[in-house]
């Protein structure tokens, strides 16, 4: 499954790829046999158990292996991933730390938060390459008498303000989407956020919201156990671990339509060459066969590139979701 928001900035992968893993060779010699001198810290701005969680493990793992330096996974939940985001900037000048972003805290976070947000996502960061991507799912509490999403349309029609979705924070795909499916479906439909993916499936499973759209990494086990109902996926083609699930295109909802990306940043202090050897190793482990099956297994396909192909992407992403935003009337209250 490959989305078309992707297919603009991935038409040539291998190329991009070979392009970027060319530009590590640039980097100066004596960066490259100093670096990293001690252990590097990955900020999750979110809670642990989510999918922005389970990648980063993933890929610490991996990191460590590769650079000869534990890479250690902080969390740091709240806002939608701006209170982490915000940390991370505000931090000390350091070169040996990154973060895991979504399009939440470099795409949509500022026209939600808007003078509120205590960051500048092209000021104060610096892309330094996509590392995955996912689908989010349209999922029911077991205890909804609802088994399609038409189903779902109709209950929340026929119970206005009654009809509860969680999700990983304001400004999350989940919110956005959430807000968007009121208003182009016309019903009136609460928000209840939450302080990461986890928290936000937890709540789903045990009755305390009636829906959740959310990454698919923490949904898939409880859509297989039965604990969850899934109703869509916002992919425009079925998700490979989920055939039998329609998409919101198939539905006929094409608008909502949507790719959940993962990216590493960096403070904007960081020295290019640096950043460049970063890119150059994330993107060899995002080439092995052996690591491409495991993200799969979890839910998530492999997204190597350039840091230049993820600012492009993030630029791209937030005219929609300020549109979207505008649309919706969203906000952080």
């Amino acid at each position: 499954m490959k989305s078309n928001l992707f297919a603009r900035h991935r038409r040539s992968l291998v190329g991009a790829l070979v392009a970027t893993l060319g530009a590590g060779l640039a980097v100066p010699a004596a960066a490259q046999a100093n670096w990293p001198s001690r252990p590097i810290k990955l900020m999750v701005p979110y809670a642990a158990g989510g999918s922005t969680d389970i990648l980063s493990r993933l890929l610490a793992e991996r990191l460590t292996e590769k650079l000869g330096q534990q890479v250690l996974v902080e969390n740091r939940g709240g806002a939608g991933g701006s209170v982490g985001a915000t940390a991370f900037v505000k931090s000390a000048a350091d070169d040996h730390s990154f973060m895991m972003v979504t399009q939440s805290q470099i795409s949509i976070n500022q026209f939600l938060f808007k003078d509120k947000l205590g960051y500048d996502p092209v000021a104060d960061l610096q892309p330094v390459g996509l590392v995955a991507q996912t689908t989010n799912a349209i999922v029911a509490s077991s205890s909804l008498p609802v088994t399609t999403f038409k189903g779902l349309i109709d209950y929340a029609k026929a119970n206005p303000g009654k009809v509860a979705y969680s999700s990983a924070g304001v400004g999350s795909t989940g919110h956005l989407l959430n807000e968007l499916m009121k208003t182009t479906l016309g019903i009136d439909i609460v928000h209840v956020p939450y302080k990461g993916n986890g928290p936000a499936m937890q709540a789903v499973v045990a009755g305390e919201v009636q829906f959740n759209t959310d990454n698919m990494p923490q949904l898939l086990q409880q859509i297989k156990g039965g604990k969850v109902k899934p109703l869509a996926v916002t992919t425009d083609k079925r998700w490979f671990q989920l055939p039998d699930v329609p998409t919101v295109v198939e539905l006929g909802y094409p608008k909502l339509v949507t790719v959940v990306w993962f990216g590493l940043v960096a403070q904007k202090s960081m020295p290019r060459e640096t950043l460049l050897r970063m890119n150059k190793a994330v993107n060899e482990i995002l080439a092995q066969p052996q690591f491409n099956a495991l993200l799969r297994e979890n839910s998530l396909e492999a997204t190597p590139g350039t840091p230049e192909q993820m600012s492009k992407l993030a630029a791209t992403e937030r005219v929609r979701w300020k549109a979207v935003v505008e649309a919706s009337g969203a906000t952080t209250e």
